[in-house]
């Protein structure tokens, strides 16, 4: 079904930062909370619009640790659930409990894409809620700093992957208390182009489109994140032999990101 991975392919940034000077490695846990509402005009095709809207709370558990050129990233899924409305089943996300993503982080702050240790079928299926978990950012972060990410991430494989080329402007804005803790806030925008293909119950389609995004996150003097949240609104088309004309998809998307004690 198409609706059910187009929208896991945009999911905007969230973040992570290294400490320099952290020697042993360091772990932390957090909770993230996704909320999608993606809607299909199929007008053309006589089906008027179709709508889907759901919302994922995953719990996990991030451990970075020195390597050469930067920090190992190790990333634990403690636990992750839907709602009712979610298009994956339940038996997906319970599977998915315990599963393990390693990625890597290089001393200027900017990390790789997390990518599964397993081949185990529900870790590939929730790969695309974990994909922007991680944006560039670094410890000594000092207000009035700003610098620009770019970047390209494909989700699936073969007939069925998106590809979404990104360009993240950031900005380091204020001073701020997080959790009773000495922060700086830093605001992202950015800007996207998404293409791929992806099986549809009518044949394969082609999906292109474009995006734009806005997101706040808070990062403490040495380095460590505090929690953020970011908002994403994409406009795709999908197009056919089952359709005449493209199909318009409306995308919106929010996320955030909450450090646990």
């Amino acid at each position: 079904m198409l609706s059910s991975f187009v929208g896991l392919t945009g999911l905007g940034a969230l973040i992570f930062a290294i400490p320099g000077k952290w020697l042993a490695p360091v772990t932390a846990k957090y909770r993230l909370d996704q909320t999608l509402t993606q809607v299909i005009d199929g007008t053309a095709m006589g089906k008027g619009k179709q709508s889907l809207s759901f919302s994922t709370s995953a719990f996990l558990t991030v451990t970075l640790t020195d390597s050469a050129g930067g920090r190992s990233m190790r990333v634990v899924v403690d636990s992750i659930q839907a709602d009712s409305s979610a298009p994956i089943p339940p038996s997906v996300f319970d599977s998915a409990r315990g599963a393990e993503y390693h990625g890597f982080i290089t001393k200027a702050g900017k990390p790789s894409r997390l990518q599964p240790v397993s081949t185990n079928r529900a870790a590939i299926q929730i790969q695309g809620l974990l994909v922007d978990f991680f944006p560039w950012v670094r410890a000594g972060i000092k207000v009035g700093e700003a610098w620009t990410d770019t970047s390209a991430t494909t989700t699936g494989e073969g007939a069925d992957s998106v590809t979404v080329q990104r360009i993240t402007a950031y900005r380091a804005a204020a001073r701020e208390r997080r959790n009773a803790r000495r922060a700086i806030r830093v605001t992202t925008d950015y800007t996207s182009n998404v293409s791929g293909t992806q099986p549809t119950e009518n044949g394969p389609a082609n999906v292109q489109g474009s995006g734009t995004g806005k997101g706040t996150y808070f990062v403490s003097p040495e380095g460590q994140y505090l929690g953020g949240d970011w908002q994403l609104e994409s406009a795709l088309k999908i197009s056919g032999s089952f359709v005449k004309e493209p199909l318009p998809i409306t995308i919106s998307q929010t996320t955030k990101v909450s450090p646990l004690r």
